[in-house]
């Protein structure tokens, strides 16, 4: 065959083709064209010869291949039109809502017109200063009141070194503080300057900082004999200005700044000629200079300007009659400016003289120009007169510092020199402020009125009464102001819970609003003013983005506060709570802590690489700022994880993928050296946020109130402050005011240059939202009064109202708006009113208040100021106004019941808001009337294991009677004698009763309790823990085995023998026992216990569970027979508090097995902290000691609860993560008994469909949801439905205590579990009583900081309410181990009577169900809190409806289930249904069915 020819191919190097190429290169350019022309003549003389159908043939499929081509390009423009617009339209449109969960890496969301700041064009008509279009109208000149001369543009050769056109202007530049200090005519101090170095040491001037006071000092003219010249004596130096003179000028001003290059002299030169040609100040002094004699004569500056007339003076320098030559002791005014000819003296120059700016800024008021005085006038922006206001210090220098088109500002060309201009000038305005504060209160003093009235009535002298206000909360950065802000976070967590978010937004020094407003040569380094505009305005579009846009959902508050960093830059910490909480699923949907992915989103990559990479540090870059101790005090690297999880502290840990998961990293140069940079650098950061405002925006989840104290005082803590004292060392001085406060302390603030803009244009450093309204809380006559010896009497027969005086009056009023206060609290009054210093007005916004027409109630938050408990009274009568709704008067708010007390504090006992020493013995008193001896025992044994009464003994002395009671009716019945009397033997029988209860609860004999030991011998108190576990009957654990061994299927038969064959065998055994609900697992488990306890033999039976405990013979909690840590979970080498010499070790290492039912629910930390105990007690290496554990559970059901938990650590908490897991043997039933005994067809399916769900097979449609199978429950329609369907006729039938405890509403949350329980309370007959708790800080110095009503609003789980409202017939659940077995954690019980100081309540479930227990208020102390307080509260919650967590090992006749909040852990859904046995048991409320089945499938794998 032959080849394949090949098509023509000018690159094969064949002759013929290198011929070809040569003869088409070798053509000269005639030949090219001719050959074209003869090819066009060919061609178309080809077309003329061509068929007329075939030429059309071919241009129609011309046509049709370019018609298809151009629909083709249209269509695919179209398309890529169209998911464009989709993609932006939620961005475009006006709806932001939850933007955060929906981020698009194609959208340009920085763009949008809701987050551009815009530039800086808008113009003031009054002073022609540009503006950002969101700044405030009068920043810059008050709206043009303030009207100033501007400083005119310096002369050659100042201005071409200021505007870089001179040569040396880099020189200049770069190194101007120095030069200014050359010419500076007095020195410049402060407390302290703040000399910013980097970790090498090397000093860096991004910023200009100074702490405390700064000051500035003059000499004399001419220095003494000897000394060098110095600042102004520098000017006269030699004379006249001749040639040698300028150089001995020149050398002193550079050897004495360090400048030492030609460049610098050159420059100095010719500035000192400059400045004495043109500064007027200069042509003064030495004018003045001749006229003075001798040292005795001196010059004195006129502080204030010369009367002008309407005017304005072009250069506001000072003219000869301004200046005077005195004779030294002439009387002078206490500003002016005294220089003697010579004398070594310093002077301090008042911060008020109109040249103290010229004095000390040479370069910038070159011309001596007059700086600010307090007697600049503002003027009508109108007509330009004078009016009688003067100009502050601030409104100036906001002036000055602005920028106006056309006009050359010569402070802002000054950089480093202006960064120090505005420190100084700012440290001025802060000591005008003080000095208001200072000289008014000289006047102006306040004390209490009580104080005032009975001074005056004694005649006392006025001037000698009252405390000077200084420093008051209004005093920005001052400590009471940071105390109230840190309380009105507090009052936002009180009434709103944890907050959502905490961001910290820092200033990006590149951002291009900065950039493009930077003169020539400046970095954003030397234009602080820009830095701190340009700040603001993102903040405020950053605020207005999430609290307006709900970017992350619609916001109910939010706060921040603004601080600088140790270079400068501004940075806002943020606190954001949201009506709808963000849930643990949804962290990485909004927070990332990885870096992205540059191929998908390239600029999201480069914003993320460039502001939020922590350092390196470590041992990648020693040098690094956040380097203490050879630390990163950040902890940074991360560890990486590839789940977000919850961390003890209350933030999570995010997730963090290394490279070979699908982690990103990049390289970064440090040093010169390349680092490869990986996920564990990664600041936790929102990618909208960051998208959008390209700056280090750091974004925290707030996932548990553990965070709430860190965050409220981080966000408030203000700037750093140093504290010193001002003595008075002059001895001839009056003594010093001890109450005069800025005269003992005095604030020493660090201000840096950005700060000092900020503050200087006004910018707040705090904002919220909503108002939180301050209420004064003072004693009757006792509020603050305001006044001055001439209205120090009328003050005292009229004293000012106050908020709580206001609000008697209110309570007062006969009107509606009268009814309607008495019902509200103290801290509720501003949602309804508004406070107009004399009185409460109505609010004219807000949502109507049905209850009382034309009244409005807004979203405004009241908060009682706060008292130190030292202030007694005052302390309980600020708990009154938090408790007490409507009083009438300081008198009636002390009426309890009809009695009036005689103070607060008795009002406070008498209303059970305090601890009472006497609780007690009144609660023994109660139960004594009408309760038996042995639930009094049990009561009083409680008591002494959870309260510790101070006074045990004499409790015990005083009701031993009632207490005894059973024993001596025993002795009677026994000795045929109804004369017999109360003896000592019968006592200690009792003590003895008591003593054994107190070890079962606590493991404590009565002797740890305080009071004295009964008479017995020592092996009983030793072997309490054995006695109880061979209490067992021999025969009736037999005759157990005996009847039921027969019973059990083969299957239970065969995990009963392998057992039973393990016990024998002696050697120990990991066993786990999976067994769903109704496939016999309890009656398995009994029989065993039965047949080891019928051989004399040791069986411990526990649960995680109280619930799960009472279903087993003898079972107790895991965590009170192994004495489990309560916070184990945050401790993964927790040990057991079980000492290897103590009973319960005894019992440990002679029992032939543990079984722990329902383990599913506990942590895999105790069972490793089971495993080491067990070790450590017998001695053995081997797993568990040797000890035969049983293990049993389904994981189908939840898993360890850990709170606002993720996947991961529910996954990672589970006992399978354990690395003891890998030695278990599984054993497994199947067969579900339940159904056979219950013979129901729809109960085999219903047991069939309950492991579907478990399983996690059940479908899932697109949204994430399930639907239920309409043959698996009933579906109500609304909350009033299922409850009726559950509590049918409840106000009747709630006496039938068996239909209460086989029925119950489960939910997922909290929150819906108290809104139907106290609904279906409502229901019942009877009165409403409430129990309110009593809350204390642990440590009475935190009182101030957390007071009572932020203790009352937290709600923690596993927590009793602060206001338990119950009724007699309730049904409750127990929320603590009072006394295990009897009383567990889960008990649920229904209340037969309500007393004082104690609850009487039957048990409904369980082995001892049918008893009557007493339940006392007991101290509970939550152990996951920073805030250590102590709650003393029933330790119940009502049961009508509980957490779906809380039910499981719960088994009902008939179930409701509320699924409008979907269930969020594994296993929940399962569980909940699984409480009955068949479909008709079962109501759900769900809309159409539809929920969510959480399974995490790696926790079912073997």
């Amino acid at each position: 065959m032959p080849r394949k020819r090949k098509g023509a191919d000018l690159s094969r190097s064949t002759s013929k083709a290198r011929n070809l190429r040569n003869s088409r290169f070798e053509r000269t350019e005639e030949q090219i064209q001719q050959q074209n022309t003869d090819a066009r003549v060919r061609m178309a003389q080809l077309h003329q010869e061509e068929p007329e159908d075939t030429r059309a043939e071919r241009n129609e499929v011309r046509r049709l291949e370019q018609q298809q081509s151009r629909r083709f390009t249209v269509n695919r423009r179209r398309t890529n039109d169209q998911q464009r617009q989709q993609v932006h339209r939620a961005f475009i449109s006006d709806s932001f809502l939850r933007l955060a969960f929906q981020y698009e890496p194609d959208i340009e969301y920085y763009a949008h017109s809701k987050v551009v700041i815009g530039a800086m064009d808008k113009e003031c008509p009054h002073c022609h200063a540009l503006k950002f279009k969101n700044e405030p109208a009068g920043m810059c000149c008050a709206s043009g009141k303030v009207q100033l001369p501007e400083i005119e543009t310096p002369p050659e050769p100042l201005n071409g070194l200021l505007i870089g056109t001179d040569p040396d202007s880099n020189v200049f530049l770069k190194s101007i503080r120095r030069f200014n200090s050359c010419f500076q005519m007095t020195s410049f101090g402060a407390t302290e300057i703040i000399r910013n170095t980097n970790a090498n040491g090397q000093e860096f001037n991004s910023t200009f900082k100074i702490r405390g006071q700064v000051y500035h000092k003059m000499g004399s003219l001419l220095p003494m004999p000897n000394e060098p010249h110095k600042y102004l004596q520098i000017y006269f130096m030699g004379g006249e200005d001749s040639g040698s003179a300028l150089a001995n000028r020149v050398n002193a001003r550079c050897d004495y700044n360090n400048l030492d290059s030609l460049y610098a002299r050159r420059i100095v030169s010719e500035l000192d000629a400059l400045l004495n040609e043109h500064n007027e100040l200069l042509k003064i002094f030495k004018s003045h200079m001749h006229q003075l004699q001798s040292d005795n004569y001196a010059i004195v500056i006129n502080p204030d300007k010369t009367p002008a007339g309407e005017h304005i003076r072009r250069f506001n320098a000072p003219v000869v009659d301004d200046v005077a030559g005195i004779m030294v002791g002439d009387c002078t005014a206490a500003r002016e400016i005294v220089i003697r000819r010579r004398n070594n003296i310093l002077q301090f120059i008042a911060d008020t003289h109109r040249s103290y700016d010229a004095l000390q800024y040479p370069l910038i008021f070159w011309k001596g120009q007059d700086g600010y005085c307090i007697n600049i006038k503002q003027r009508d922006p109108v007509s330009g007169a004078e009016t009688n206001k003067n100009v502050s210090s601030k409104d100036y220098y906001a002036y000055r510092l602005m920028i106006r088109r056309g006009l050359d500002n010569v402070i802002l060309r000054c950089r480093e020199l202006c960064q120090q201009f505005m420190v100084d000038m700012y440290a001025k305005i802060e000591s005008e402020r003080l000095r208001y504060l200072r000289y008014n209160q000289q006047k102006l003093r306040a004390e209490e009125y009580i104080h005032l009235r009975d001074a005056i009535n004694n005649n006392a002298d006025v001037a000698e009464i009252g405390n000077h206000v200084i420093l008051p909360s209004s005093y920005v950065g001052s400590p009471r102001h940071m105390q109230e802000y840190i309380q009105d976070a507090l009052t936002f967590v009180r009434e709103y819970g944890r907050p959502c978010l905490f961001i910290t937004f820092t200033c990006n020094p590149k951002w291009p609003e900065i950039t493009s407003l930077l003169l020539p040569g400046q970095n954003s380094i030397h234009r602080h003013d820009i830095t701190a505009r340009v700040f603001r305005q993102k903040l405020k579009s950053l605020i207005s983005f999430i609290t307006k846009s709900h970017v992350f959902g619609p916001t109910r508050c939010w706060m921040y506060s603004v601080e600088w960093q140790k270079r400068g830059l501004p940075h806002a910490h943020i606190l954001v709570w949201f009506i709808d909480k963000i849930r643990p699923e949804e962290i990485d949907s909004i927070i990332s802590a990885e870096i992205p992915d540059p191929s998908t989103d390239q600029l999201l990559f480069d914003i993320v690489t460039t502001n939020m990479i922590h350092g390196p540090c470590g041992t990648l870059n020693s040098s690094s700022p956040c380097m203490a101790d050879g630390k990163c005090t950040k902890n940074f690297p991360k560890d990486m994880n590839n789940d977000t999880v919850t961390n003890v502290d209350g933030y999570p840990i995010y997730r963090r993928r290394n490279p070979e998961n699908g982690g990103q990293s990049f390289i970064k140069n440090i040093n010169n050296t390349d680092i490869d940079i990986d996920n564990r650098w990664v600041v936790p950061y929102s990618p909208l946020l960051s998208k959008t405002y390209n700056a280090h925006i750091n974004v925290e989840f707030c996932s548990s109130v553990k965070s709430i104290k860190y965050i409220c005082k981080y966000v408030h803590k203000g700037s750093d402050m140093a504290v010193f004292r001002v003595e008075n060392t002059n001895v001839n001085a009056p003594p010093v005011n001890k109450n005069d406060e800025i005269t003992l302390y005095q604030i020493g603030r660090y201000i840096s240059s950005n700060e000092a803009a900020w503050r200087i244009f006004g910018f707040p450093i705090h904002e919220r939202d909503p108002a939180v309204v301050q209420l004064a809380i003072h004693l009757e006559n006792g509020q603050r009064v305001f006044f001055t010896n001439e209205t120090a009497i009328d003050r005292a027969i009229n004293p000012p109202k106050t908020t709580l005086t206001a609000f008697f009056e209110l309570c007062n009023r006969a009107d509606d708006f009268g009814a309607f206060a008495r019902t509200l609290l103290y801290s509720q009054v501003p949602r309804y009113f508004t406070w107009t210093q004399t009185k409460h007005g109505l609010r004219k916004q807000g949502s109507p208040v049905a209850a009382c027409l034309n009244l409005f109630k807004s979203n405004a938050l009241g908060r009682l100021f706060t008292v130190s408990p030292r202030h007694t009274e005052c302390f309980y009568l600020r708990l009154l106004l938090v408790n007490v709704t409507g009083p009438l008067s300081f008198q009636d708010i002390r009426k309890v019941n009809g009695q009036q007390y005689p103070t607060y504090k008795d009002a406070c006992l008498a209303l059970g808001l305090l601890e009472d020493d006497n609780q007690w013995e009144c609660m023994l008193a109660e139960v004594a009337l009408n309760c038996t001896a042995i639930q009094i025992r049990r009561l009083f044994a409680i008591v002494l294991t959870t309260c510790f009464p101070a006074r045990a003994q004499i409790l015990w002395e005083i009701h031993k009677d009632s207490m005894t009671d059973d024993i001596l009716h025993q002795h009677r019945i026994r000795c045929h004698d109804p004369t017999i009397t109360f003896s000592d033997e019968m006592y200690n029988e009792a003590l003895i009763a008591i003593e054994d209860l107190c070890i079962v609860i606590a493991n404590l004999p009565l002797s740890n309790f305080g009071m004295n030991s009964p008479n017995r011998t020592a092996s009983d108190l030793m072997n309490t823990e054995m006695n109880r576990e061979l209490q067992y009957s021999t025969v009736e654990m037999a005759a157990i085995v005996a009847r039921n061994v027969p019973l059990m299927n083969e299957e239970q038969r065969t995990i009963y023998d392998r057992i039973m064959l393990a016990v024998s065998a002696g050697q120990g055994g990991f066993f786990f026992l999976d067994a769903p609900g109704g496939t016999g697992k309890t009656f398995v488990i009994s029989l065993i216990l039965a047949e080891i306890r019928s051989n004399n033999g040791i069986a411990l039976a526990v649960a995680s569970s109280g619930i799960a405990a009472t279903l087993l013979d003898g079972g107790r909690t895991a965590h009170s027979v192994f004495k489990l840590p309560l916070n184990i979970q945050n401790n993964p080498d927790a040990v057991c508090n079980i000492k290897k010499q103590s009973s319960m070790a005894t019992v440990l290492k002679r029992c032939k097995i543990i079984i722990w039912d329902e383990c599913t629910m506990a942590h895999k930390h105790s069972l490793e902290a089971l495993n080491r105990i067990l070790k450590d007690i017998k001695n053995s290496d081997k797993l568990f000691g040797g000890t035969l554990l049983v293990l049993s559970g389904d994981f189908r059901q939840t898993l360890p609860v850990i709170p606002r938990s993720t996947y991961a650590d529910e996954i990672n908490a589970c006992l399978k993560s354990s690395p003891l897991w890998r030695n278990v043997e599984k054993l497994q039933l199947k067969i579900n008994m339940r159904v056979q005994m219950l013979q129901d067809p729809s109960a085999e399916t219903f047991s069939k469909q309950l492991l579907d769900i478990g399983d996690g097979k059940v479908a899932i449609d697109e949204t994430g949801y399930v639907k239920l199978p309409t043959d698996f429950c009933t579906i109500a329609d609304s909350q009033d439905t299922l409850i009726e369907q559950i509590f049918p006729d409840v106000h009747t039938q709630y006496i039938n205590h068996e239909w209460l405890a086989e029925r119950a509403i489960l939910a997922a949350k909290n929150v819906d579990v108290d809104n139907f329980n106290l609904k279906i309370q409502m229901l019942l007959p009877g009165n409403l009583v409430s129990y309110k708790s009593i809350d204390t800080v642990c440590d009475d110095s935190e009182a101030v900081n957390f007071p009572t009503e932020f203790l009352n609003s937290l709600d923690l789980p596993g927590m009793p309410p602060h206001n338990l409202q119950l009724k007699v017939g309730s049904p409750i659940i127990l929320l603590r181990n009072l006394n295990p077995p009897r009383l567990c954690n889960g008990t649920r019980l229904v209340i037969q009577k309500l007393m004082k100081n104690v609850i009487e309540a039957r048990i409904l479930n369980g082995k001892f169900r049918g008893e009557n227990i007493l339940i006392p208020r007991i101290p509970i102390i939550p152990t996951d809190v920073p805030i250590q307080f102590k709650r003393i509260q029933f330790p119940i919650r009502l049961a009508f409806a509980m957490t779906i967590n809380k039910s499981q090992g719960q088994t009902m006749s008939v179930c409701g289930l509320d699924l409008r909040t979907p269930c969020f852990s594994h296993g929940q859904l399962y569980v909940a249904c699984s409480r009955v046995g068949k479909p008709s048991s079962l109501f759900v409320l769900a809309k159409d069915g539809l929920t969510k089945n959480i399974v995490h499938a790696i926790a079912l794998r073997d």
